[in-house]
């Protein structure tokens, strides 16, 4: 099998040929289009992985520059560029240079954020902080959800571009699920439907899309990974090692296939070659090889040397049906 075969073999629950492997890491973001696209080629290059998660390294609230937020009812009179701002037209220039590169060769998938953690990025860029935008939350939910509604359709806009760029679907970094945040019910009605909203921007364009339940570090990384259950994703990612829950257990909770196993700031930072390839070897072994791609928890630190990412792939490889 090629990388795609694999992987597509993997999204659709079957064995591949040997254990797939992908690992990803952040870029600056005053980087060019073509500096960061030739980032991501070094690393997929020096690797070997079998694919190109295409970054989005900005400080997150591209998509409402200029708004200005100083409470819940300011978002009842925004208004947004949508594709016309620079972000989406450097994200697609990284991702046609890219799929230029690769073609044939192997998947790409470009990161898209949640809509409400766009508009929670919106409150950092005002000088807000976290607590702000969950005391509006609560408070004036109406309004919140005017302003993630009008993201959620700019949204629409950036994936189907992204996939006419060359992607082949959407890595979507879902949000805002540590628990203590909302209640079952707030979660219901503020975030999942514009998450779903975005996903199946993808779905319908008859692209794929991998799920990364994504945790902040003031909950400790915790989230609620069974929230997502029902999500159209068909590949999840998250924190094994912070939260209850190991890949076979998410397995059951998804009914789908997973990505992970490795602690994005354990053996693959700190460990020597023996280790790395020990550790890989104890997660296949607990995971099995059917709908499973070796991955981390999160990004890897920047500065991680790729030839420790490179241990961790071919060992991946090795294990073959």
């Amino acid at each position: 099998m090629n990388r795609i075969e694999r992987l597509n073999a993997v999204f659709e629950g079957g064995a591949p040929d040997c254990v797939p492997a992908g690992f990803w890491l952040h870029y600056p973001a005053e980087w060019d289009a073509k500096a960061t696209a030739e980032a991501h080629l070094g690393l997929y290059r020096a690797t070997g992985m079998d694919i190109i998660k295409v970054m989005d390294d900005s400080s997150g609230s591209y998509l409402t520059d200029g708004v200005k937020i100083a409470g819940a009812a300011d978002w009842n009179k925004i208004s947004l560029p949508g594709v016309n701002c620079a972000h989406y037209r450097r994200m697609s220039e990284i991702i046609k240079r890219l799929a230029n590169a690769v073609s044939g060769e192997a998947m790409l998938f470009p990161t898209v954020w949640s809509p409400f953690k766009i508009a929670s990025f919106t409150y950092a860029s005002n000088g807000l902080s976290d607590a702000d935008f969950m005391k509006d939350c609560v408070a004036d939910p109406d309004s919140v959800i005017n302003g993630v509604e009008a993201i959620t359709t700019v949204l629409e806009d950036f994936v189907g571009g992204y996939i006419n760029s060359g992607g082949d679907g959407i890595y979507f970094s879902a949000q805002f699920s540590e628990p203590g945040r909302f209640t079952d019910e707030q979660w219901e009605r503020l975030i999942k439907p514009y998450d779903l909203r975005v996903i199946n921007a993808a779905k319908k364009a008859g692209k794929r899309a991998i799920i990364h339940i994504c945790g902040e570090p003031e909950y400790e990384f915790r989230t609620t990974p069974e929230r997502y259950a029902d999500y159209p994703g068909d590949l999840f990612n998250w924190a094994v090692h912070r939260n209850n829950l190991e890949l076979q257990g998410g397995r059951a909770v998804f009914r789908r296939p997973v990505l992970g196993g490795l602690h994005n700031r354990g053996v693959l930072v700190d460990g020597d070659e023996a280790a790395i390839r020990a550790e890989v070897r104890k997660v296949i072994s607990h995971t099995g090889m059917g709908g499973f791609m070796l991955g981390a928890d999160c990004t890897v630190p920047a500065d991680v040397s790729y030839e420790r990412l490179r241990y961790a792939v071919d060992e991946a490889h090795s294990h073959k049906i």
